[in-house]
C-alpha cells in the first residue's frame, strides 16, 4: 500500500472511474483512467520500486535534477533582462 511520504498516512490504494462520468463511453472512461494513474504517479512509483537503486545513485540523481532546474531558471531570467536586439542577425 503507497504512503505519502511525508505524511506517512496510507493513501487510497483503487482508482475507479464510474460510467456515470464519462457517460458510458468506454474510450472515455479508458482516457480518465490512465489521466488518474498518470496524475497519481502510480506507473512512475511502480518503476522505481522494480528495482533496487542505491542511496548514493538517488542523491545524485536529485542533485543533477536541482543542478537542471537551476539551469533553466537561470536561463529564462538570462532571456528576460537581455535585450534581443543583439540576437538578431543582420539581412545583406
Amino acid at each position: 500500500m503507497r504512503t505519502n511520504r511525508g505524511n506517512k498516512e496510507y493513501l487510497s490504494p483503487q482508482i475507479t472511474v464510474t460510467a456515470a462520468e464519462c457517460g458510458g463511453n468506454a474510450d472515455k472512461m479508458v482516457r480518465k483512467f490512465s489521466k488518474k494513474v498518470k496524475k497519481e504517479g502510480l506507473m512512475e512509483e511502480l518503476r522505481t520500486r522494480s528495482h533496487f537503486v542505491k542511496p548514493t545513485v538517488v542523491r545524485a540523481e536529485k542533485k543533477r535534477q536541482k543542478k537542471r532546474v537551476i539551469q533553466k531558471v537561470n536561463k529564462k531570467r538570462d532571456e528576460l533582462f537581455t535585450s534581443r536586439d543583439s540576437y538578431k542577425r543582420r539581412r545583406r
